[in-house]
């Protein structure tokens, strides 16, 4: 198995993506996912240069390091147990000098269900005009919806973890990643995730037939 191949499995695992969820992230099938964790091929340039942006990771480390769960989750916590902060550069993250300033983060209770992200994750977006296929986040009366966009005109917009619905965007913010927070979960909370992610996914599938 390659390095890429390693490293983009461990980003599956640490993410809790499957195969054809990370292949349409970065724009291939799952069978070439398949095929690069197993050694079977090498990606081209496009494919890596799409997963490290997509995950924030530095092309040279993809290819030749040994991804740690920290890398994958994006940026590290600034430790918030001493009284004194630190000055506001040292405090920031590493990864958001390279974010732009108008970066939000959005926790993703506070989105409708979608195969993207698990309860505790965090979402960084920026706002953006609407671009058909882009992975944005919708919010509108109907609530906050994230997805690739797939139908808009000049008043609404339809994302694909909401095919039949039809949404008149009061914002729009185009994703950039998704930090999922580090846990010690117990056999038994990481047994009601996956259910929950299981049934989150059943559900949309229904919603698209």
């Amino acid at each position: 198995m390659s390095v890429f191949g390693k490293n983009i499995r461990k980003i599956r695992s640490v993410r809790g993506l499957t195969q054809a969820q990370l292949a349409e992230m970065i724009d291939v099938s799952r069978g070439q996912i398949s095929s690069y964790e197993e050694g079977r091929a090498e990606p081209k340039i496009e494919t890596i240069l799409k997963t490290a942006e997509v995950f924030h990771i530095n092309t040279d480390l993809l290819l030749r390091g040994n991804l740690t769960v920290n890398q994958l989750a994006g940026f590290t916590l600034p430790d918030v147990s001493k009284s004194k902060p630190a000055p506001q550069q040292e405090q920031e993250p590493r990864l958001f000098r390279f974010l732009p300033r108008n970066t939000r983060e959005i926790p993703a209770h506070e989105l409708a269900p979608n195969p993207w992200v698990k309860k505790n994750d965090i979402v960084l977006a920026v706002p953006a005009k609407v671009l058909m296929g882009k992975m944005m986040i919708i919010h509108a009366a109907k609530g906050s919806f994230m997805g690739r966009i797939s139908f808009e005109d000049a008043k609404n917009v339809s994302i694909d973890t909401a095919e039949k619905t039809l949404l008149q965007p009061r914002e729009t913010l185009e994703v950039l990643g998704i930090y999922s927070p580090v846990q010690n979960l117990s056999p038994l909370e990481e047994k009601l995730l996956n259910l929950e992610a299981r049934v989150q996914k059943l559900e949309m599938q229904l919603k698209s037939r």
